[in-house]
């Protein structure tokens, strides 16, 4: 189906995010903050990416902030269970959509489908249609 990149520090929520995910048919790349995250997305055609907000070093604020800023448009959903008052400002980051942990099954899985046709409407497979700064 998918190629989703998680980007959580909390083992148990990429645990939960894994069987969520891999029972829908996606294919998973993970990584444990944004600096190595961002390693994936320069290398990988990925078509979902879904970040936790809160985490160690590099976190999914400027993970998303940065993602932006080098025109990469693959699709955002960030999540966090800590930092739930920086949800607003990830959408203003670049984030395409926003939930707060813990996640449930039927509301992620309503979320990734969302977010896989907001990144087919931006044409986001086309270079040419990328956003430029």
């Amino acid at each position: 189906m998918a190629l989703v990149l998680i980007v959580d520090d909390e083992e148990m929520d990429r645990v939960l995010e894994r069987a969520i995910l891999e029972k829908a048919g996606h294919e998973l790349l993970f990584a444990n903050d944004g600096e190595s995250a961002m390693k994936l997305c320069r290398k990988e055609d990925l078509d979902l990416i879904i970040t936790d907000l809160a985490m160690p070093n590099f976190n999914g604020l400027r993970f998303i902030k940065e993602l932006r800023e080098e025109g990469l448009m693959t699709p955002v959903i960030a999540v966090s269970g800590w930092a739930t008052d920086q949800l607003d400002l990830a959408i203003e980051y670049g984030a395409d959509l926003s939930m707060e942990k813990p996640l449930d099954g039927v509301n992620l899985q309503k979320a990734v489908e969302t977010a896989l046709a907001i990144g087919h409407e931006v044409g986001r497979r086309d270079p040419w249609k990328r956003v430029i700064k």
